[in-house]
């Protein structure tokens, strides 16, 4: 049973920098597995409702398996659970399970999980904590930004690496911008057991040792579009001519519909994404139809295509509002992603670098990993990647053989 008495605390040098940081909008600590990343954000939330009392704060975890068994649970003897910590320090914490707010003496904390991020919206928060934020997509951080922009809050992300996405593109390689970040070492945490790192250094693939318990990004095995060239393919924004034909792909569902806007050059028959839509749940057919007009006025628009085989029902509701959607021609997921990585080899699908979604889906779409950390059959966590989905749809109607500098655009 945990203490309900406070204990003296040693901070390790990056928790220190971190939690003495009042100044930058987003802290990232991020540390290898055991690193203490769980604490250095219960001492960030206590450091934090004891500065500013009375406002309402948010955490998320990944999913709500985690939160259940890391915050509100806890089978670490030397972590409590948030309510037995805030209870250790004197905040007198209530837990509230329907609403998942646990109200203390110096302020709420709003529970949450990030499967939908859209489902952490809500009213202005004085700071945001992400653990595990490197499990989570992009649009978790921008909402967690979003919801502290009111009051000039702060976001605390900690986690282990998982990936080459938003974390590192986003979050470390653009430090010093109002961004903090630290990084250690799971060994660096006093107590950690040199045993066990040394064990799984040597039964671990080294680029998954590198992540898992040294903190340090590297490229994971398992990465389905290995063959996109984002240092050639990713460029900047500029005027898509009028004279280009432009195709949507779109992505089907209640609380993430998605949609992908691409422009062809009809000279040179490379294709150049230049629009993203996630708008989350809540908006009509009829209002994404109008947004998606605005989003095309002026140009071309010959064909929309999107969905699975078994949802007609879903083409037929946005026909019926003037966007007429076709089933792509190719059914199967798999031989979808084989027309996308055909692409990527010839170099002949271009992003605008400003598609920060697409970007990092295409960065993190992989594999599933079995326990020796080879690649499956199976892709991972296969339902967030909604903008992959219109890609693939709309890619599938293509072939790399069709699409050449002739002057023409053909489609078989």
């Amino acid at each position: 049973m945990v203490s309900e008495t406070i204990k003296e605390v040693r901070l390790m040098p990056g928790q220190a920098r971190l939690l003495s940081n009042f100044k930058d909008p987003i802290l990232a600590a991020i540390a290898g597995t055991g690193g203490g990343k769980t604490m250095t954000g219960y001492w960030w939330l206590h450091s934090r409702m004891e500065a500013y009392p009375g406002y309402t704060w948010g955490m998320a975890e990944p999913t709500y398996q985690m939160l259940d068994k890391v915050i509100l649970n806890s089978s670490d003897p030397d972590r409590p659970t948030l309510e037995q910590y805030f209870r250790s320090v004197g905040h007198h914490p209530s837990y509230a399970k329907v609403e998942r707010i646990m109200r203390t003496d110096f302020g709420q904390i709003y529970l949450y999980t990030a499967e939908n991020p859209n489902t952490m919206q809500g009213a202005p928060l004085k700071g945001f904590w992400l653990d595990e934020g490197g499990q989570m997509m992009l649009l978790a951080h921008q909402t967690a930004m979003q919801r502290i922009s009111m009051f000039q809050g702060q976001e605390l992300i900690t986690t282990t690496p998982y990936n080459m996405g938003w974390l590192l593109t986003e979050v470390v390689n653009k430090r010093g911008q109002g961004i903090a970040v630290e990084q250690w070492r799971s060994i660096d945490r006093p107590g950690f057991p040199r045993e066990s790192y040394e064990y799984m250094k040597q039964r671990l693939p080294p680029w998954r040792f590198a992540m898992l318990y040294n903190a340090q990004f590297e490229k994971p095995q398992g990465l389905i579009y290995f063959a996109f060239n984002e240092n050639i393919c990713t460029i900047d924004r500029f005027p898509i001519p009028q004279k280009w034909l432009v195709y949507a792909g779109h992505d089907f569902g209640p609380d993430n519909p998605a949609a992908l806007f691409t422009a062809q050059d009809p000279d040179t028959g490379l294709f150049y994404h230049f629009a993203e839509y996630l708008p989350g749940a809540g908006i009509s057919v009829n209002e994404r139809v109008e947004e998606w007009k605005r989003m095309t006025k002026g140009y071309n628009v010959i064909k929309r295509v999107g969905g699975s085989p078994t949802e007609e029902e879903t083409r037929q509701a946005y026909n019926a509002h003037g966007w007429v959607i076709t089933a792509p021609r190719i059914k199967h997921v798999e031989p979808q992603i084989d027309k996308v990585i055909g692409m990527h080899q010839l170099n002949k699908v271009y992003v605008f670098r400003d598609l920060a979604n697409y970007l990092d889906e295409k960065r993190t779409f992989a594999r599933k990993l079995d326990n020796s950390g080879q690649p499956t059959v199976d892709i991972d966590n296969e339902a967030r990647f909604h903008l992959m989905a219109c890609e693939r749809y709309l890619i599938s109607d293509f072939t790399p053989d069709t699409v050449q500098p002739s002057g023409q655009v053909w489609v078989y």
